[in-house]
């Protein structure tokens, strides 16, 4: 037998973001207002959106702006961070959101262009 786990998600509602969990039986679970323990659940991600209409599930690992073009407005927010307490803020969100120092991999990305130009002073 494998070890099977639970995932995790978002769900995008009506400009709302519901974070929710679909169980190895396939059973969800989606906290409405978890400062008052509100949560519905349903027997399939299927029935849990019958009742949350044009909504739009988020897995994580979902890429909903490429990497590259990511990696590249970090870079880009990085260089202002010293100084600027706003992109130091939305580099913070971006880590937080996505689970890796999205300014670190922009400088390991940077510094792997430079190598394939052939620069050597880093």
């Amino acid at each position: 037998m494998h070890p099977t786990f639970t995932r995790g998600f978002r769900l995008h509602h009506n400009g709302r973001l519901l974070h929710g969990a679909q169980f190895p039986t396939g059973h969800v679970l989606v906290a409405d207002d978890p400062q008052y323990g509100l949560a519905t659940a349903a027997a399939s991600l299927e029935d849990l959106l019958k009742g949350y209409h044009g909504a739009r599930v988020e897995w994580p690992g979902d890429q909903l702006v490429p990497t590259a073009l990511l990696l590249d407005l970090a870079h880009i927010a990085a260089r202002v961070a010293d100084s600027d307490d706003r992109a130091r803020a939305v580099l913070a969100q971006l880590t937080r959101y996505l689970g890796y120092d999205v300014a670190e991999r922009a400088a390991k990305q940077e510094t792997a262009r430079a190598l394939a130009r052939g620069d050597t002073h880093l």
